[in-house]
Order: structure tokens, then sequence, then C-alpha cells
């Protein structure tokens, strides 16, 4: 892998980049400004202020609408005598709930301090809609010689599943977005292993099979303690469910995420991984004593096991009776390739005969292959920005957009820089106080720039 330095930039580069960096910025204050919590969504304040900006810029675009205010804005830019299939820039503009007494600055301000830029979405997703509307914006003005055309678009309803979304658009639209391939979330974060940097691409994801598991007993006067309650019930359960291991399993994009690693850094550390990767029975515990930061082995936890996480306990109707009946919703996630009810049966065995586990919804991963045109040239775009970054494939595991679009190969990448913000974002996506850095922007604004420019013109 390139260890060169960068190489200097030219004025041309220069105002590109600060043009970028200047315009996701704008962009990205206006779109938080706009409250599309979903509930209920009103993705159509945001479709509506980037047909404004389209409009502007002499791009014609499309809004559809699953429902009243559930709008997806999708634009085009043609090329002249096209010799490849579609490049599709994807989002969405959909966000989740906040509390906002719980922020030191509003949610939906937009502030910019401290090269912060503040507010709801602006990691999940706002921010990548903004970088590659800019990106896209810039690709008209410079009026690049396309080879391929080239689609923006900002789905409604990704933060609820994406049915007045990405799901409707393809199955009513799919004119106005069929591609080969689409950049998306995802990936793009770095993180440090034995002193290197690594940015993984997202080339699959888990899938959601939610679970109910129901615990029954004995009910009666609160008055009177009683055994065998459903309560009862539901704290073996719980525990059971805390204990449980379920066997690791390595899909491609984690084996290949770990070769890369292995191949980095060589020595002891490509020899522990590589026995874990030959193992017919891979075992966590060997993998878990890579020295790696704690989220990020949180993260390859994830990607390597089928995971069963509790979150929403229901039951009672009066502080005076003891229910005869409770319910705990759980949110499984499933790696490629693997089996709803399997799964449920294998939660079922953890948990025993305290409570009864039944499938609420089914849904199993997805992956792409990385082994495509488009792959390489999200690396070498990325090596030359930063040529001393690793590009790595990588599940991911959580659900995106990319599942509802089967006739797509969907990569995820907005990278960021490598640095102290990383471990900051993490907890901020979905959580209180979210914010990006204004130079994080810019990077990922650049980096889809320049991809368009090498692979859309060739």
């Amino acid at each position: 892998m390139s260890s060169s330095p960068t190489p200097p930039s030219t004025a041309a580069d220069d105002t590109l980049a600060a043009s970028l960096k200047q315009e996701a910025a704008r962009h990205l204050q206006a779109l938080l400004r706009l409250d599309t919590t979903s509930p209920p969504g009103n993705e159509r304040l945001a479709a509506d202020y980037i047909g404004d900006i389209l409009t502007a810029e002499g791009i014609e675009f499309r809004i559809v609408e699953a429902a009243p205010g559930r709008a997806t804005i999708v634009a085009r830019l043609r090329a002249a005598s096209p010799t490849g299939r579609s490049i599709l820039l994807m989002g969405h503009t959909d966000v989740v709930t906040v509390e906002a007494d719980k922020w030191e600055r509003g949610p939906f301000s937009g502030e910019h301090v401290d090269g912060f830029i503040w507010g709801r979405g602006a990691l999940d997703m706002k921010g990548q809609v903004a970088g590659e509307l800019a990106a896209f914006l810039a690709v008209k003005r410079a009026d690049l010689p396309l080879t391929r055309d080239l689609i923006f678009c900002a789905f409604a309803d990704e933060e609820a599943g994406g049915k007045l979304g990405a799901d409707w658009v393809w199955n009513h639209h799919r004119e106005l977005i069929d591609a080969e391939y689409a950049i998306n979330e995802g990936g793009g974060s770095p993180f440090d292993i034995g002193g290197a940097s690594f940015y993984t691409c997202q080339v699959g994801e888990k899938g959601g099979s939610r679970l109910q598991l129901t615990a029954r007993g004995n009910p009666g006067h609160a008055s009177i303690p009683i055994p065998g309650t459903a309560m009862r019930n539901l704290g073996i359960a719980l525990q059971r469910l805390h204990d449980w291991q379920p066997p690791m399993v390595l899909t491609s994009p984690v084996r290949l995420l770990l070769q890369g690693v292995a191949d980095a850094l060589g020595g002891d550390t490509r020899t522990l991984i590589e026995s874990v990767l030959v193992s017919d029975t891979p075992n966590w515990d060997d993998l878990a004593r890579l020295p790696l930061a704690d989220n990020v082995r949180a993260m390859l936890y994830a990607i390597s096991h089928n995971t069963a996480v509790p979150t929403i306990v229901a039951g009672g109707q009066r502080i005076n009776v003891i229910p005869s009946e409770v319910t705990l919703s759980i949110d499984g996630r499933l790696l490629p390739g693997e089996d709803p009810e399997a799964f449920r049966a294998a939660v079922q065995e953890a948990v025993g005969d305290v409570a009864e586990v039944t499938l609420t919804s089914r849904g199993t991963g997805i992956a792409a292959d990385p082994d495509s045109p488009f792959f390489d040239a999200i690396r070498t775009t990325m090596q030359a920005l930063q040529p001393d970054a690793h590009i790595l494939p990588t599940l991911i595991s959580g659900g995106t957009d990319a599942k509802l679009l089967p006739g797509i190969k969907v990569y995820g990448f907005f990278p960021i820089l490598a640095g102290e913000r990383v471990a900051l974002y993490n907890p901020l996506v979905h959580g209180h106080n979210e914010r990006i850095h204004i130079d994080d922007l810019a990077l990922g604004s650049r980096f889809v720039y320049d991809l368009v420019a090498t692979f859309c013109t060739t």
C-alpha cells in the first residue's frame, strides 16, 4: 500500500476544496433546521429545500411521495454518450427523535460553534446528504465529461425501515434510481490498530429479525408475595439471555476485513488473526486479544455474531395486581445467510422454559461483492486523499436502505479524519448533542467529488 507523501495541491484543488467545504456546510445547516423527525417524517421540507437549490443550478428533479409529506427527491446528470450504467449518490433526510432538554445546543439549530455543526442528523445522515449534494453541484458546474449518468437521491423514511422511502421508490419508480453502483452511509470511520489507520467500507449489513419473549406466571394481589410469577420468570429469562454466547460466524466481508488488518500489521497480530480465520470453530476470546479500543472491540463482536438485545418491557395494569403475563421486545440482528427460525430456536434454548420466544419480523443480512471496479475506485480515491489509509470491506451491525435496493451494488463510505473525534462521534449517532466537524464534512464531500470525477469520466 502506498506510503508516498500527499502530492502538493494546486490553486484549482484548493479552490475546489474550499468551495465544497463551504457549500456542504451551508446546505447541512439549512437541512438541520428543518424538523424531519420520524415519525411523522415530513421529509417534504428537505425535498423542497433541495429542489430549490437544484432549480437555481438548472438541474431537473423529481419529488415523489409514498404518503403525504413523505417525500423522496431524485435528480440526474446525464452522460452525453454513456459507456456504463448509472452511479447513485444516496442518503436519507428523516431523523430519529430527540430529548431536546438533554442537548447543550438546539437539536434543530444548525449552529456552527468551534468547528462543529450541531443538530439531529448531522451524522445520520444529513451531513452526507449535504456533502453529496455539494459534490453533485460541483460536477454540474465543472461540466465533467460523464461516461455514466450520476444520480442524486435523498430518500424518506429510512429510520423507520424505508417502507415509505427506498422500498416504495424501488417498487414504484425504479427507473429514477436504478444504477449499477451506489454510495451510501455505513462506512468511512477510521480506527487504529498497532499504529496503522484503517477505514472500513460497508459492503454488507446485518438484517433485523425481531423477537418477542413472553413470560407467564401466577397472578394475584400484590399485597401477598407469591412464587412463580411472570415477573420472576422474566427476570430469569433476562439473565439467561444476558449470559448467552452465540457462536462466532465469520462472513466473507468480515474475513476480508480481518485479513486486511493481518496483512497490514504482520507479526504476532497476523499470526493470531490467521489462526482464527483457518479455524472450523473460530473463538471470540482469541480475536478479543487484539489490541482494540473498546468501541472497535464491540463493533467486531457485533459483526461476527447474531445478537439479541432486549429493549422494551411491557406488562401489568395496576400497582396492586401481580400480572399473569409480561412481554419483552428483543432487537435481533442476523448475519447474512442466517435463518431467522433457527435464530429464534437458539434464543428459546438459551432462555429455557421460563418464557416463550416468537418471531415478530424476519430479516437476514445482505452483502455486495467488494471485488469490483467501483470498490477499487473507492480505495484509490481515498488513498489519494489519505495515502497511509488502509481501506477494508466490512459488514455493519445496523441496517440501511441498501437492503431495499436489490438490483444495485451498494457501498457505504463517507470518510472522516482519523483522530480523537472518531471516538466522540460513536455515542452521538441517535444520541444527545449530535454534531459533525466541518473538516470531516469537507473530507467526505471532496471524496465524493473525486470518486465521481475518476470513475464516471473514463
